[in-house]
C-alpha cells in the first residue's frame, strides 16, 4: 500500500516510476517534471496518453492553482517547473485552432495560442476542476 504525504515527492508504480507532487489545497496530482521538451498541442494530449492510470492534460483553472505570486522565474509552486508557456486541455473561447496555454510561469500569466505551436506539459490527476 503506497502511503501519501501531501506536498512531498512520492513515487507512483507503473511502467515507469513518475516522480509526483500533491495539492494539499486541491487534491490534485501533478507530474513533479513533466515534459523535458516543447510540444505541439496534440502531442501535448499523446504524452499525456503514454503515462496512462488516468493522466490528462490540466484545465486553465486546474493550471492557475500552481501559481505563486510571491515568486519569479518561475512563479509556481512546484520545484522543477521552467519559466515557460504550459498546455491546457481548455479550448479559447473564440475558435478551436486556439487552446489555452498557461503560464509564462515565469511571471504567472494566462494567454492562449495556435495548437501547433510547441509548449511544455505538465499533466495531472484527480477530479477535473
Amino acid at each position: 500500500m503506497t502511503k501519501v504525504i501531501i506536498d512531498e515527492v512520492k513515487y507512483v508504480p507503473r511502467e515507469k516510476e513518475i516522480e509526483i507532487w500533491i495539492d494539499s489545497e486541491t487534491g490534485l496530482v501533478w507530474e513533479k517534471q513533466g515534459s523535458y521538451k516543447t510540444l505541439s498541442w496534440k502531442k501535448a494530449v499523446e504524452y499525456a496518453e503514454t503515462l496512462r492510470n488516468n493522466w490528462r492534460l490540466p484545465t486553465v483553472q486546474e493550471l492557475m492553482t500552481l501559481i505563486d505570486f510571491t515568486k519569479i522565474n518561475p512563479a509556481c509552486k512546484i520545484t522543477n517547473t521552467y519559466s515557460s508557456y504550459y498546455w491546457s486541455y481548455t479550448t479559447f473561447v473564440h475558435g478551436t485552432d486556439y487552446m489555452w496555454y498557461i503560464i509564462g510561469f515565469g511571471y504567472g500569466h494566462i494567454n492562449y495560442s495556435k495548437k501547433d505551436n510547441n509548449f511544455y506539459v505538465r499533466c495531472v490527476k484527480g477530479e477535473e476542476k
